[in-house]
């Protein structure tokens, strides 16, 4: 069977590369966006070492294997915000220098920044979405008895999870918004990674990932109870 091959070969090769998903998750700042223990394949390791540390390519996290097939997850932080357009309001925003003043060009700067920032995060998950298939076609396919063609029907999912993290400008504005926060970020991300999905070649064979996810914490751990099993 070829998809027990696949991941016979990937084992085999990469077992040292194996990491807690706490530590897999922890952002630059060591916050930690998935508190689980169970291991995972360090994917951007294994980057490294197939492409020998020479003009590595961008890359998921972390890859889980399992008979239901390859699932490559990015641990993305900076997403959620409590200052945006839907929860602000601006009659209770002053501006720095004078508490008695309403300014809404510092509340356009806020808003500004936070969708600026969200375009970056969201390109940076573009590429890594196609360079992480990429090093999945090209490289670890092809360490595999079979080659890509045999392994073209091997289920590869590629999952995205959203933190919880405030930026701490923003925290400290809380305070300005009376109104529960709403977030359309999962919409806005399984939209931007949609394009990546059923994909086929000129040829008729099947192209990029056959699906993509993108959850919250809670939602990734009760997903990874359900992909082991």
């Amino acid at each position: 069977m070829v998809q027990k091959d696949l991941c016979n070969c990937i084992t085999s090769e990469f077992s040292n590369y194996l990491e807690p998903i706490s530590l897999l998750s922890k952002s630059t700042e060591g916050k930690v966006l998935v508190r689980d223990e169970r291991k995972l394949y360090n994917f951007d390791k294994i980057t490294q070492k197939v492409y020998n540390n020479t003009k590595v390519p961008s890359s998921a996290d972390a890859l889980l294997i399992s008979s239901r097939g390859l699932l490559l997850t990015e641990f993305k932080s900076g997403f959620k915000r409590k200052i945006s357009e839907e929860t602000i309001d601006y009659s209770r925003l002053t501006c720095p220098d004078d508490n008695t003043k309403i300014c809404k060009d510092y509340a356009k700067l806020l808003i500004d920044k936070g969708k600026l920032e969200t375009s970056e995060l969201l390109d940076s998950l573009k590429f890594k979405a196609i360079e992480s298939f990429v090093t999945l076609e090209k490289k670890l396919f092809s360490l595999c008895s079979g080659g890509i063609t045999e392994n073209k029907h091997v289920k590869v999912i590629f999952c995205v999870v959203i933190d919880d993290y405030i930026d701490s400008m923003e925290d400290t504005l809380t305070e300005l918004a009376d109104k529960p926060a709403v977030s359309n970020t999962l919409s806005n991300v399984r939209l931007s990674l949609s394009r990546f999905v059923g994909l086929k070649t000129t040829d008729g064979k099947d192209y990029f990932y056959d699906e993509v996810k993108v959850l919250s914490p809670y939602e990734y751990t009760r997903y990874i109870d359900r992909f082991t099993t």
